[in-house]
């Protein structure tokens, strides 16, 4: 009777979350599943739902394939890519000789990843590549290329900041605080801020072509200008965390291996090796993986300071579906690109928990 009772409110503690829960997660993807399934356009819809045209899977395969798809393998294997190729199976292969990547699933993604983002990287639709919907695969693109840039830099930048300043002493305490400062700037703030320091016509970027008697020119009005100023201002302002993260474990590490290894004469950079590296393995597979989810589902600052352009360079597949939805006012397109989304944060999710699974 005791357990049967302590069961009623053991349930009863936890209905507030299953409430929420349901409301704000299930349901809402729930009812964007059912949108992606229907020709759903917001205005007409909204004054007559019986507007909504069921169209099955139709949305998807026109963000996929449409029409059909064709790429020409041959850009895959230009001298750079092959170069790359081998740099970063030489590094693999290194990793796995030092029992570093030996049975560690994040790392093998990490590697996976790298030679995805690296080789699609520079695929052009009509001239390498065909597609219905070639906006949609430059997003993917835009994206893919972007998180990683963004994530990786984050996770090596924070943890060169945090071995710099895992000392004693009021100067490592303000350099730490001004690391830490950043992550409280407004992602407004944040655009605002970027968008004024690199524009080619006001601010510190346009005074020093002043200076020098240049041509005015922005970095916003390129492409991979406007890619590299966005993974500029996303990895300053989201170093803060990564930085408390890597401290946070570089602490747990005992000091008297550091002693001991000293006095053994070992040197600096075997002691990263050897002792800091693999007493932090399991916080940086938790920080490159939390980064690659963030930002793959980076808007804020793209809508902002691009809003997508120039020549789509800079979209992602959260802007498109917010463009779908509400510029376009194609509520089931915009809900088919999240369904996709949702699934890619699916895989990385899986990942993030087999890694970690892996290393109990």
């Amino acid at each position: 009777m005791n357990i049967k009772k302590d069961n009623f409110f053991g349930y009863l503690f936890i209905l507030p979350f299953l409430i929420l829960f349901f409301s704000f997660l299930i349901y809402p993807f729930g009812k964007l599943f059912y949108m992606s399934l229907f020709e759903w356009n917001l205005m007409a819809v909204a004054m007559n739902p019986d507007n909504a045209i069921y169209v099955g899977f139709e949305n998807f395969y026109y963000l996929l394939a449409g029409e059909g798809i064709w790429f020409n393998f041959f850009v895959f294997f230009t001298p750079i890519k092959i170069l790359t190729f081998i740099i970063l199976t030489v590094f693999l292969y290194f990793l796995y000789t030092r029992e570093i990547l030996k049975h560690n699933f994040g790392l093998i993604f990490f590697f996976i990843y790298a030679y995805v983002v690296y080789f699609v990287h520079g695929i052009q639709p009509t001239e390498d590549a065909y597609w219905e919907d070639d906006v949609f695969w430059k997003s993917i693109r835009n994206t893919m290329v972007m998180d990683f840039f963004s994530a990786y830099s984050i996770t090596f930048i924070a943890l060169l900041i945090a071995i710099t300043t895992n000392h004693t002493g009021k100067i490592y305490i303000f350099i730490r605080t001004l690391f830490w400062s950043t992550g409280g700037v407004g992602v407004v703030a944040l655009a605002l801020i970027f968008s004024q320091v690199f524009s080619g016509y006001s601010g510190p970027l346009a005074h020093m072509q002043s200076t020098f008697n240049l041509e005015p020119f922005s970095l916003l009005i390129s492409p991979n200008g406007a890619r590299f100023i966005i993974i500029f201002a996303t990895v300053w302002w989201a170093i803060s965390i990564p930085i408390m993260l890597f401290l946070a474990a570089l602490q747990q590490i005992p000091e008297e291996r550091y002693e001991a290894a000293r006095i053994d004469g070992v040197t600096n950079s075997q002691m990263f090796f050897y002792i800091t590296l693999p007493g932090i393995a399991r916080m940086f597979l938790l920080v490159s993986i939390l980064q690659i989810i963030s930002h793959w589902q980076i808007f804020g600052q793209v809508n902002l300071m691009t809003n997508g352009g120039p020549a789509d360079g800079t979209r992602t597949v959260v802007l498109m579906a917010f463009d779908y939805a509400f510029r376009d006012m194609e509520m089931g397109q915009g809900a088919a690109v999240s369904v996709i989304l949702f699934l890619i944060m699916s895989i990385f999710t899986f990942i993030q928990f087999k890694t970690f699974r892996e290393n109990e």
